[in-house]
């Protein structure tokens, strides 16, 4: 872990991810229009460079598979932004921010800890002890941020309702993390691209925020 911290790839993946909250964080509070262009021109990087990568389909079947994935996962974050930006600053960045809270420790934890790997042949970075540094680290940043949410659901969790909320969102993005895995080992890829120093590509970066996007706005409708 030390002669990691010390690495040239760990600078590339900090100061990518500095750059990268900089340009999420600003453009989210410079308007609604910004922080929207700003994931509209993400999905055509998206399905321009990286999703043909992964999939080989036929043209029709491929503009289908990229409205599905990552499209309706960006629809999601889009409608969150245009219907809750101006209610709750929290709201549409909820999926964002515990997504990159759960790769984070996850990232950490694995690396410092990760002897009992998850699933080796699909995602031979995942351990079992990242998943629950994941889910610690959630759980924090729901205590912090969940009050002031003010959505009434939420409000009325109790701390064991907290824990398993924060447990499902930590699943979610793990489970974006291997569905990408998944289609990268299949094409025998490291990454799905190369625009992010230290990261790989927009997917590999969003992944978890894809799905965390989707299950966020499906409680919010349910519920």
């Amino acid at each position: 872990m030390i002669n990691f911290i010390f690495s040239l790839e760990f600078f590339k993946r900090l100061f990518t991810s500095i750059i990268l909250l900089f340009c999420v964080g600003g453009a989210y509070l410079h308007s609604i229009e910004l922080f929207s262009m700003m994931f509209v021109a993400i999905f055509v990087i998206i399905t321009l460079f990286e999703l043909p990568k992964l999939v080989d389909l036929h043209p029709i079947f491929f503009v289908a598979t990229a409205l599905i994935y990552p499209g309706l996962s960006i629809g999601s974050l889009m409608y969150l932004n245009y219907k809750y930006h101006t209610l709750n600053l929290l709201i549409p960045l909820y999926p964002i921010l515990v997504a990159w809270t759960a790769d984070t420790f996850g990232y950490i934890f694995g690396k410092a800890f990760g002897s009992h790997k998850m699933c080796p042949t699909v995602s031979p970075g995942k351990s079992w002890e990242g998943l629950f540094g994941s889910i610690f680290a959630v759980f924090i940043l729901n205590i912090f941020i969940v009050p002031r949410i003010e959505i009434s659901w939420l409000l009325s969790l109790n701390m064991l309702s907290l824990f398993l909320f924060s447990v499902l969102f930590t699943l979610c993005a793990f489970a974006g993390g291997f569905l990408l895995s998944f289609l990268k080992r299949r094409k025998g890829l490291k990454d799905a691209g190369n625009a992010l120093p230290g990261h790989g590509g927009f997917l590999d970066r969003f992944d978890s925020v894809f799905a965390c996007a989707l299950l966020f706005l499906l409680l919010l409708i349910v519920l």
